[in-house]
């Protein structure tokens, strides 16, 4: 074995820092897949690049003290340092009592692989490693393996004990561990490693909402072993259906060929270099989250300088939104380059177009806004009754529609979560409309004064949306602005139905509401999608029934 790289579940992985570049060649790296028999090898380039990709790793390089935290999780700091004691350990204490502590947790993970022996966890031990230790009342519950690089440290292997998993002893460790190694050694940053292929990290989520991680951003890399390069190759096209096969052997067939798609996507992203300044604006949002009042907005900071969008372009019911299938050859087209900014509304959240997006992220800004769940139903109840769609009253429509649109309301959030957009709320704009104004043209790098957004915050009240809908070409009629209120849920919910959301977002549904959901916005969408795309005219009329 090249002493470079390490063995880990049958790939290869470097172990120097993501920073450093891979000193080996791309054949040298063939030989050492092949010579050790392992599946592939993986590393990274590009690191901590100014571009949104589907790969990253979670850093932080920011020297951080208590005071530096919210309020939140200062006291769940504290609540987790007076709990347990969190100090360096020497390695023997692990080679006696490490095994127990990682055998018990990783039992409790959702994974896919097979839990090592005791040999072989004891020959991962081996190596210049710093191991901390988590006691509670003296007793060995935890530990953390890190490996020094020179000016980084990586967090190795974490594992805890799962009775203890809910005491704030994360909490204790992180804040040691980060104090540590960026205030008192100055390191350059700390990581917990590079996004998992196999489950989303809620360790790496912890990290960047309590601890100020963020996503270093690189592009994906990947030799594979000859015999799983046909592989890749044959069964990429069809690589959804592995999902589905129940096994874990077709499920680990499906990580690599979703870590094939990210090194893809990647690939296409840095291969991109369009010769262009121009920017196509998005106002995306799930459907009645408050696309149209953003739109209103940038309408506002743009002058009302965009125009319709060339007619192989346009959406088939609005010329002025563009038909959200043709946006990397409207983007590719000479067209594009006829005004500094286009702007359309939009609700995308199909994989594959997300994707198209993040390719063509350096003209195309999404900002994708989202909002309280509970009141999108009552929104989208209203608007069906007000389109002459459902004429029931809300407990029939929760039961019939609003269960099922809130299942396309969690699955819509999750295809944003790893995207290029900027992320609004409804909330903000009711609280904070000003500065979301300002948030808005900073992120179209269009100057506003003060003066200028309160104008705009005149313009776009929901009053003034209502009487000059038409004549600020927002598509809408004066029924689609409702109230515009948070909270207007609370009339309209019982306890039972609030039960049943929360269930759903637990991701709890029967066979029965899976049926449901797929006639109602799976195969409906998919129809409508497909007249879409090549019956213009007909979607139309579907669309106003359907």
């Amino acid at each position: 074995m090249n002493k470079n790289w390490r063995k880990y579940h049958g790939a290869l992985i470097p172990l120097s820092p993501p920073h450093q570049l891979v000193s080996e060649s791309n054949i040298e790296i063939n030989n050492l897949v092949s010579s050790n028999n392992s599946l592939f090898a993986r590393w990274t380039s590009e690191f901590d690049c100014n571009k949104i990709t589907p790969f990253w790793h979670v850093i932080n390089d920011v020297p951080m003290q208590i005071e530096d935290y919210s309020a939140k999780t200062r006291n769940q700091i504290r609540r987790g340092l007076k709990a347990f004691e969190i100090k360096k350990i020497d390695n023997r204490i692990i080679f006696k009592k490490g095994f127990p502590i990682y055998a018990e947790a990783f039992q409790s993970y959702n994974t896919l692989f097979d839990i090592e022996s005791k040999k072989e966890y004891l020959k991962n031990l081996e190596g210049e490693w710093e191991f901390w230790g988590v006691f509670f009342q003296n007793v060995l519950v935890g530990y953390s393996q890190n490996k020094i690089f020179d000016n980084y440290c990586d967090y190795s292997t974490i594992k805890i004990l799962p009775q203890y998993n809910k005491s704030y002893c994360f909490y204790a460790l992180f804040f040691i561990m980060n104090k540590y190694y960026l205030a008192d050694r100055k390191l350059k940053y700390v990581t917990d490693g590079a996004r998992s292929m196999s489950h989303k990290s809620n360790i790496q989520q912890f990290l960047i909402s309590k601890f100020k991680f963020r996503k270093a951003y690189c592009k994906l890399e990947i030799s594979y072993h000859p015999i799983v390069a046909i592989i890749v190759r044959l069964f990429f096209p069809i690589r959804d259906l592995f999902r589905f096969g129940g096994l874990n052997f077709f499920l680990k067939i499906f990580i690599v060929l979703k870590q094939e798609e990210t090194k893809r996507l990647s690939d296409k992203i840095f291969s991109n270099n369009i010769d262009s300044n121009n920017t196509l604006v998005l106002s995306n949002g799930n459907f009645k989250s408050g696309s149209t009042w953003v739109t209103a907005i940038i309408k506002e900071l743009l002058k009302y300088k965009t125009n319709e969008f060339p007619f192989q372009y346009q959406n088939p019911k609005h010329k002025n939104w563009i038909n959200r299938f043709k946006i990397p050859k409207f983007v590719l087209d000479r067209t594009f380059k006829n005004q500094k900014y286009w702007l359309s509304k939009s609700h995308i959240f199909q994989k594959k177009l997300i994707n198209e997006l993040m390719i063509f992220q350096d003209n195309i800004k999404v900002i994708n806004i989202n909002r309280d769940l509970r009141d999108v139903l009552v929104s989208h109840f209203y608007h069906l009754k007000n389109a002459k769609k459902y004429y029931g009253d809300f407990n029939s429509y929760f039961y019939s529609w609003g269960k099922y649109k809130a299942m396309q309301y969690l699955l819509y959030n999750k295809a944003w979560e790893n995207s290029s957009c900027l992320r609004l709320t409804y909330l903000q704009l009711k609280n904070n409309n000003i500065d979301t104004i300002k948030t808005i043209a900073s992120y179209l790098e269009i100057p506003v004064t003060n003066k200028q957004a309160l104008n705009i915050q005149k313009e776009t009240g929901i009053n003034k949306l209502r009487e000059s809908s038409k004549e600020k070409n927002l598509n809408e009629e004066a029924w689609f602005y409702r109230k515009g209120i948070v909270g207007d849920w609370k009339n309209h919910f019982d306890e039972k139905m609030l039960d049943k959301l929360r269930t759903i977002q637990l991701g709890n549904f029967n066979w029965n509401e899976r049926l449901g959901y797929f006639v109602k916005f799976t195969f409906r969408i998919k129809l409508k999608f497909l007249l879409y795309r090549f019956l213009p005219n007909l979607y139309v009329y579907f669309d106003k029934k359907f």
